[in-house]
């Protein structure tokens, strides 16, 4: 098993945390899914979980959801989460959540 992590952007309740996890364990070989909204992150451990990062990233990206992947580097290279405002106003993703409409 291996675990690959991302930054998703986007996220701001209960209902986004749900939407990507189901996104994500939609993804063949995905395991488990762990996604930490204040972090802004999703843990995904799986068979080849690392090879797995195009499959992962276009799952979020039909959810709705913005995501890197998330590298050694300093933490100012990731994708910062938009506010919850931001969403609302831009419409942004297709997801179930209430902002996202």
């Amino acid at each position: 098993m291996e675990t690959a992590e991302l930054y998703v952007a986007g996220m701001t309740c209960g209902s986004c945390v749900a939407s990507v996890t189901r996104a994500l364990k939609r993804v063949p070989g995905v395991k488990d899914v762990h996604v930490d909204l204040s972090r802004g992150t999703a843990q995904i451990t799986g068979e080849e979980a690392a090879q797995q990062l195009p499959a992962l990233l276009a799952a979020l990206s039909d959810a709705g959801y913005e995501a890197s992947a998330k590298t050694t580097a300093a933490s100012e290279d990731h994708v910062a989460p938009v506010s919850h405002h931001s969403a609302k106003a831009t419409g942004a993703g297709k997801g179930s959540c209430c902002c996202r409409r």
